[in-house]
C-alpha cells in the first residue's frame, strides 16, 4: 500500500512537532536539574554531618518519644549506660525506682517549658549508680507541635570527685592548727584559713595585708632571702617574728613554696606555726643545762682543791693534775675559805701529783701563801720533787715564808707535832 505524498508530508510535521516539544521538556529538566539536585545534595551532605557530629559526640546524647520511649542514642549514650544499643529501650530502665517519680516531673518540665536543665542518676547496666548533669528540649514539627524529646547527658562522676576532694582540702586547711596562707609575690595575701587569721589577730581583715606589714622589721632582710629563694623555685625555711594586731610579738617558723597560678604568675604558699611554747621551752631547757653544768663545775673545783682538815688547826689541799689561771685563783679562794671556816693555824698544800711546776703555777702558790699568812696562818709546801725543785730555782721564785718538804707525810708530821707541842703548853 502506498502513501500519497500529502500523508507523508503530515507525518512529517507531527514527528517534527514531537522532537521540538521532547527537546523543550529536555531542556526544562535539565534547567530544573541545574536548580534543584545541587540544593538536595547540599542537604543530604549537611544532614550526613550532622549526624557525624552526634555519632562521635562525646557527650551522651538520645530522642526520646512523648512516651519515654528511646528512638535514637548514640555511641557515647549507649556506653554511658553499658549497653550496647538502647533503641526501643523506655526511659524507666534507666532510672532506681526510687528516682521515677523524679523522672516524671522532669519529663513534664520539659513539656510544659521546653527546655530543662538539671542533675540526676542513672542506672547502668550493672546496677550501678551515674551523676549526670541533663540538658533536655522537645523537638516540634512543622506546625510546632511535640513530637519528641531530646536529651544531652553529661557524666559528673569526676567533676563530683575533684568538688568532694576540693571540700575536703579546704576542710582540711581551715581547720588545720597551723596557719596556712596563700599571697602574690609581692606579698599581698590572698587566703588565710582561720588559724593564719587568728595567729596573727587580725581575722578576716588579713586578707589583702602584706606580709611584710606585720613582719617584725629586723626580719625583712630575711624574709627578702627567702622570696629569692622561693624565685628560683626552692622551698624556703626561715623564722621570723611577727607583730600581732595587739602588739605582741610571736615567733613563727615558716615554710614555703611557689606554685604557677592559672594565669602564670608564681603564688606563694606558706605554712607558719607558733613556736612560743618552743622557745620557752629551749630557754628552760638551756638555763637547766647552765645550772647543770655550774653543779658540775662546783664539784669539779670541789674534787680537783680539796680541803680536807686533819686536826684541829690544820688542813691539807692535795693538788693533782695541770694547774691554769682559772684552778690557780680557785685554789687561793678555797685555800682562804678553808683555812678560815676552820680556823686553821697550818695549812697543807701537797703537789705531789702536779707534774709541771712552771712561773704560773709557781706565782699562784705564792700568792696563796702570801694570803694565808695574811689570816695568821702557815702555809707548808709538800711533795716537791727534784726536777721541780730546779724549776723553782731556774725561775728564781722566791719561797719566802713558805715551808717545804719533801713528803706528804714530813709535812704532816709537822703540822701534828705543832699541834701536839700546843696542846702541852696548855694552848687552847
Amino acid at each position: 500500500m502506498t502513501m500519497t505524498n500529502g500523508k507523508i508530508a503530515a507525518i512529517e510535521a507531527e514527528n517534527a512537532m514531537l522532537r521540538q516539544r521532547i527537546s523543550e521538556l529536555e531542556a526544562q529538566l535539565t534547567s530544573r536539574n541545574d536548580h534543584i539536585a545541587p540544593s538536595n545534595h547540599q542537604e543530604i551532605e549537611e544532614f550526613r554531618g550532622f549526624r557525624t557530629l552526634i555519632e562521635t559526640a562525646p557527650q551522651a546524647i538520645g530522642i526520646i518519644t512523648l512516651d519515654g520511649v528511646i528512638t535514637y542514642a548514640n555511641a557515647a549514650f549507649c556506653s554511658l549506660i553499658g549497653y550496647d544499643t538502647l533503641i526501643g529501650a523506655h526511659m524507666t530502665m534507666l532510672h532506681f525506682e526510687e528516682d521515677l517519680p523524679v523522672l516524671q516531673a522532669s519529663l513534664q518540665d520539659v513539656m510544659h517549658h521546653g527546655v530543662w536543665r538539671g542533675v540526676a542518676r542513672l542506672r547502668r547496666r550493672d546496677g550501678s549508680a551515674i551523676p549526670v548533669r541533663i540538658n533536655a528540649f522537645v523537638i516540634r514539627d512543622d506546625d510546632g507541635q511535640p513530637m519528641a524529646m531530646t536529651g544531652m547527658f553529661e557524666d559528673l562522676t569526676e567533676e563530683l570527685r575533684r568538688e568532694e576532694r576540693l571540700r575536703l582540702f579546704e576542710a582540711l586547711v581551715e581547720n588545720a592548727p597551723d596557719a596556712i596562707g596563700v599571697a602574690d609575690f609581692k606579698g599581698n595575701i590572698i587566703y588565710a584559713n582561720a588559724a593564719y587569721q587568728a595567729l596573727t589577730g587580725y581575722g578576716e581583715q588579713l586578707i589583702g595585708m602584706n606580709g611584710f606589714d606585720y613582719i617584725v622589721e629586723e626580719d625583712h632582710r630575711s624574709a627578702q632571702i627567702a622570696l629569692a629563694r622561693l624565685a628560683e623555685g626552692k622551698a624556703a625555711f626561715l623564722e621570723t617574728h611577727i607583730r600581732r594586731k595587739d602588739g605582741s610579738i610571736v615567733p613563727v617558723a615558716s615554710t614555703m613554696y611557689a606554685q604557677p597560678a592559672p594565669g602564670g604568675e608564681l603564688r606563694i604558699i606558706g605554712f607558719l606555726r607558733d613556736i612560743s611554747d618552743q622557745k620557752r621551752a629551749e630557754a628552760e631547757r638551756f638555763a637547766l643545762q647552765q645550772q647543770v653544768i655550774e653543779a658540775q663545775r662546783a664539784a669539779i673545783r670541789e674534787l680537783s682543791t680539796p680541803l680536807i682538815p686533819i686536826s684541829e688547826t690544820a688542813v691539807i689541799m692535795p693538788l693533782v693534775g695541770a694547774i691554769d689561771s682559772a684552778r690557780a685563783q680557785q685554789i687561793i679562794d678555797t685555800l682562804l675559805e678553808g683555812v678560815a671556816a676552820h680556823r686553821a693555824e697550818m695549812a697543807i698544800v701537797d703537789i705531789t701529783g702536779v707534774q709541771v711546776v712552771d712561773t704560773q703555777v709557781a706565782n699562784a702558790l705564792v700568792r696563796a701563801a702570801q694570803a694565808v699568812r695574811l689570816l695568821g696562818a702557815q702555809v707548808i709546801l709538800t711533795g716537791i720533787k727534784p726536777q721541780v725543785a730546779q724549776t723553782l730555782v731556774q725561775l728564781g721564785v722566791s719561797l719566802e715564808g713558805i715551808r717545804t718538804t719533801g713528803s706528804l707525810q714530813t709535812g704532816v708530821r709537822l703540822a701534828l707535832t705543832g699541834d701536839a707541842t700546843k696542846h702541852r703548853n696548855g694552848k687552847p
